[in-house]
């Protein structure tokens, strides 16, 4: 209440009487107890389990978007006469390992 410059309320009370389980007043701070940071931890983990879930939704795409740039990268090479290895070994071997590591971060 000093922090935020609020006269005590009888709803602030309320509210803080109901987060009893999660909060914990010591040496006239608010503290998480054991029940709170678990809480929060939970809290953390759903919010990461939804970004996953979009990754996932975007796996393809991603991938998919990846390979066709990889493409364009090697027939741009072969178009303008670039060295045949870069070509032909290196150019498509980079684009493996890329759209692999793409895919890879995206179903983690």
């Amino acid at each position: 209440m000093n922090t935020v410059r609020m006269p005590d309320s009888p709803t602030l009370s309320y509210h803080l009487k109901t987060l009893a389980p999660f909060i914990e007043q010591r040496s006239g701070k608010y503290h998480l107890t054991p029940m709170g940071k678990d809480a929060y931890s939970l809290l953390l983990k759903a919010g990461t389990y939804d970004k996953l879930t979009l990754y996932q939704k975007k796996r393809f795409g991603a991938t998919i978007g990846n390979a066709i740039l990889w493409g364009i990268a090697i027939v741009a090479a072969a178009y303008l006469e670039v060295n045949m290895v870069l070509t032909i070994i290196i150019l498509p071997f980079n684009a493996a390992i890329a759209i692999s590591t793409t895919y890879q971060l995206f179903k983690q």
